[in-house]
């Protein structure tokens, strides 16, 4: 088995969209989460994260859900989270471009 680390990164959307998929005949465990609120003009914003196309469940599965990232901070999600191959780890933003994303993630083949 191979381990290899990688970075996930995204600017916010008001959309939600992956910026993570686990490739085929792969195992990945998201190690921390970084959202950090980049605007200082804005306002607090809010987040989500969620994963998606699991062989396991059909649905959208939220991580968070409609969490507060103050202006001018950062929230750090530091719990493990693992994904099988097709998961999909999402973003979305109460503002487009008023978050940044990064997630530290191990990938295992």
């Amino acid at each position: 088995m191979a381990n290899t680390f990688k970075s996930a990164v995204t600017g916010s959307s008001s959309t939600i969209g992956a910026f993570y998929t686990c490739p085929a005949a792969t195992t990945a465990v998201v190690h921390a989460v970084y959202l950090s609120n980049v605007d200082a003009r804005l306002s607090d914003q809010t987040i989500n994260l969620s994963v998606s196309g699991s062989a396991f469940f059909n649905d959208r599965k939220y991580i968070l859900k409609t969490i507060d990232v103050p202006s001018d901070s950062t929230v750090v999600i530091e719990k493990p989270i693992n994904l099988g191959a097709g998961d999909k780890l999402e973003a979305q933003a109460s503002q487009t471009s008023s978050i940044d994303v990064f997630a530290s993630i191990l990938e295992i083949t």
